[in-house]
């Protein structure tokens, strides 16, 4: 009796550990879906602590993040056409995420698109919460010594570079990452838009063909 109630929890576990595999969606290198709408490259905890990340679930996205850029617009910036067009959705954070994933011949090339908008719901999230938080924490907020102190602790710990401001992309738009690789965070409205590029290209370069994206992104983002 003992050996069969030993099986049969040992089979249980087995069957529990099995189902809470999931399938993550291709990336380039940068963040995932959930990761980009929620934590950038430009945010993040002190040394010696880590934030759990947020719930998300996938969901039909509110736009297409595919119907945003063309395959010749983005074979004018890279130099390929697309290969394969991959969208997923997710909520998240009280934000309704669209992501789109091109894939190029040369993987290396490819590039992520993201729309991140309002959720729905009770817990729904206005996007310009999370670019004030992202890109403006610091305003009109008092801070005593020791807060200021960890602060600055955490941003000299930190690998990348403090968010750079791009001028003529939306209302407004921020570079972040460093010389090995970034994204472009455009707001428009009440949403906006992540584009990151693969490639061997140099910072300025990324920045440069990013700009033309996300210029072409949120023309037909309404």
């Amino acid at each position: 009796m003992r050996l069969k109630l030993t099986v049969t929890l040992l089979f249980s576990f087995l069957v529990a550990g099995c189902s809470s595999n999931t399938t993550q969606p291709p990336t380039n290198g940068s963040q995932s879906a959930v990761e980009a709408a929620t934590s950038p490259s430009t945010s993040g905890s002190p040394a010696g602590q880590q934030s759990a990340p947020p719930a998300a679930a996938d969901v039909k996205p509110k736009v297409d993040a595919c119907a945003l850029l063309t395959s010749k617009e983005i074979e004018a910036v890279q130099g390929e056409p697309v290969k394969e067009a991959k969208l997923t959705g997710q909520l998240t954070g009280g934000l309704s995420v669209s992501q789109c994933f091109f894939t190029l011949p040369t993987f290396t090339n490819s590039v992520s698109l993201l729309v991140a908008q309002t959720g729905d719901g009770a817990g729904a999230n206005d996007p310009k919460n999370f670019w004030r938080d992202t890109f403006h924490k610091d305003r009109g907020k008092e801070k005593n010594k020791d807060s200021d102190r960890d602060r600055k602790k955490g941003e000299e710990e930190k690998e990348s570079t403090p968010p750079q401001k791009i001028a003529g992309v939306g209302d407004e738009a921020y570079w972040t990452g460093n010389r090995v690789g970034g994204a472009l965070y455009a707001l428009k409205g009440n949403a906006y838009v992540r584009i990151s590029i693969g490639g061997p290209s140099d910072q300025a370069t990324k920045i440069k063909r990013s700009k033309v994206l996300a210029q072409k992104a949120l023309a037909r983002l309404s």
